[in-house]
């Protein structure tokens, strides 16, 4: 990958390039009609210098043999095309029909374009010409000529701007420098002072960078540290409840062991279902393709797959989503923020109370409430509910505190909203309302 200055440099050596090929050629025509504005005027004087005398008429045709270094053809005759005077170019044979209109035209010759200026007198006509040829060349070499110091001074230019490139992206090969020593262990932001002030933003913008992938990863190391710590509880309540079961005599005592053993590791497996499913929903992490989805008929399914588990608690749990309500979005990550919070709801409603989930639509979006009975969720603990492994003082309900967490990732993740509020402010107790907020 070529560096910033290559570039540059590169792009302006094509500039300087196009450039002389333009001015070269933009040369050639200016010299060519400034010769060719010279040139004519030496044919008008050339065509009045010839006199014409009275004793020519009188005489034959007279041919002169022009010099080899002589480009012009003249050649004089009365009103009745009778020559009296003529040059004769050896290298430029020419012939052309006489012509007894004043001023220029363009002839051509055994095969070669002619410059030819007529001049009509009350004596007779003479006639001057010129080889194309001859002016093209003449041309040629002066635009070269113009054109030398031009190429000269091209290597001076490109070596002047490679210096001024190089001091002036100094303080960009150094802040590159400073950014190629940054890693994981170092994240402390770059230095601002001696930064031009057009790359001022470019640097803050990085600095912010650092600071949210710091953010990140002392949030994942926190995240590896609580979920250790969580699962090291479990794994040693299951440990203790095999030596137990072990232990147990035949009989009920055992089958009681062993029904313990089976719910430590449904909420082992649960712990870690739930460690696996907020990790997919980190940032950056890629999303499965989004499409449109009726949430009303989700929450039916998610509501139908709890409720063997409602009845063994003896909670109500229903289902008000006539549908349809769609949204675009991705199916398992919706049906796992409604299970999220439901299985919130069932943990915390007292039984004989009334779980509901409710899906309403509207032409901006959909909502989705979930409401419960429960002791609810004091306002100055709303937020940090939505921490990783955050419980309320005191609370003694089987939980690992990821489920509101997990909620609110696929709520961001849909570019959505959630709130906590009580279910009946007023009441005791006042249940808890978690409202969702989907955009289409």
């Amino acid at each position: 990958m070529r560096s910033i200055r290559a570039n540059l440099v590169l792009w302006l050596a094509a500039a300087l390039a196009l450039g002389t090929v333009a001015l070269l050629a933009a040369t050639y025509f200016f010299a060519r009609a400034q010769l060719d504005r010279v040139f004519d005027e030496e044919l008008r004087q050339v065509a009045r210098a010839v006199h014409l005398r009275e004793d020519w008429r009188e005489q034959g045709t007279t041919i002169r043999v022009a010099r080899e270094d002589f480009v012009y053809a003249v050649r004089a005759y009365d009103g009745k095309g009778r020559v009296f005077f003529e040059t004769l170019l050896p290298a430029h044979p020419f012939e052309a029909p006489r012509s007894f209109a004043a001023g220029f035209t363009e002839v051509e010759s055994y095969g070669e374009a002619w410059r030819v200026y007529t001049h009509v007198t009350p004596e007779g006509v003479v006639q001057v010409a010129q080889p194309e040829v001859s002016r093209v060349l003449v041309a040629r070499e002066l635009a070269l000529q113009m054109s030398i110091p031009v190429l000269l001074f091209i290597p001076l230019v490109v070596a002047l701007v490679v210096g001024v490139l190089s001091r002036g992206l100094a303080p960009l090969t150094e802040t590159s420098g400073r950014v190629r020593d940054r890693d994981a262990a170092r994240l402390d932001p770059l230095p601002l002072e001696g930064v031009p002030r057009e790359l001022a933003p470019l640097v803050e913008q990085i600095n912010a960078l650092l600071a949210r992938l710091g953010a990140s990863i002392e949030m994942q190391r926190n995240f590896f540290a609580d979920a250790a710590h969580e699962l090291r509880s479990p794994i040693a309540a299951l440990a203790l409840q095999v030596q137990l079961a072990a232990r147990a005599p035949e009989g009920q005592a055992r089958a009681a062991a062993f029904d313990e053993l089976r719910q430590g590791i449904e909420r082992a497996s649960r712990l870690v279902q739930q460690l696996l499913d907020l990790a997919r929903l980190e940032p950056g992490q890629q999303s499965e393709p989004h499409a449109p989805l009726d949430v009303a008929e989700i929450a039916r399914s998610v509501v139908g797959s709890f409720a063997a588990q409602a009845e063994a608690l003896g909670i109500d749990l229903g289902a008000d989503a006539p549908g349809p309500a769609v949204v675009t979005g991705a199916a398992s990550e919706l049906r796992s923020l409604i299970a999220n919070l439901v299985d919130n709801a069932l943990r915390y409603a007292p039984r004989e109370s009334q779980v509901t989930v409710s899906v309403r639509e509207d032409p901006a979006g959909v909502d989705i409430a979930v409401v419960d009975a429960g002791p609810g969720i004091p306002a100055d603990e709303r937020e940090r509910v939505f921490l990783r492994f955050h419980r309320l003082p005191g609370d003694q309900t089987r939980g690992s505190g990821l489920g509101l967490p997990i909620a609110r990732a696929i709520v961001q993740r849909h570019r959505g909203s959630i709130a906590l509020a009580d279910a009946r402010p007023g009441v005791e107790p006042p249940g808890l309302a978690v409202r969702v907020r989907l955009d289409r």
